[in-house]
């Protein structure tokens, strides 16, 4: 219940944030709008743009297109898929905490299975290495 409401208020302040930005939500902060992550103090909002914009509280990832992002409406905001989430996590290969709660939330989610996630084969041996933890996380 702890984490629902954290989630419910970090995507109300997400929504205030940027209610009239063109943008799409990335990585860790994409993580966290979709519930995949247990939660957590975030410095910065992680969007994708097209172009730089004068919003304090971001971290702006330029991109030439957000038309070719992988990418969803949900609760009034563009956002990646879950799928493109947990891959841009891969692909970035930061906080490894985010990454192994956003697979373990996704296992959880799923039956304890990783069907239907699909992950490109140069991430395939990253996605192994985070994998074995995430079936093991709420084991512990």
């Amino acid at each position: 219940m702890v984490k629902q409401m954290a989630v419910i208020t970090y995507n109300d302040q997400l929504r205030n944030l940027l209610a009239d930005v063109e943008c799409v939500l990335a990585f860790d902060t994409a993580a966290d709008f979709l519930g995949l992550t247990n939660g957590g103090y975030r410095s910065v909002a992680q969007i994708f743009v097209n172009k730089k914009q004068n919003i304090d509280g971001t971290e702006q990832i330029l991109v030439p297109s957000l038309e070719t992002l992988v990418c969803e409406e949900r609760n009034g905001l563009l956002c990646t898929t879950v799928n493109q989430t947990i891959n841009d996590l891969l692909e970035q290969n930061g906080d490894e905490q985010i990454i192994m709660e956003s697979l373990a939330n996704y296992y959880d989610a799923h039956n304890e299975s990783f069907d239907g996630l699909e992950v490109p084969e140069h991430l395939k041996a990253r996605f192994e290495k985070y994998k074995t933890w995430a079936v093991e996380y709420y084991e512990e």
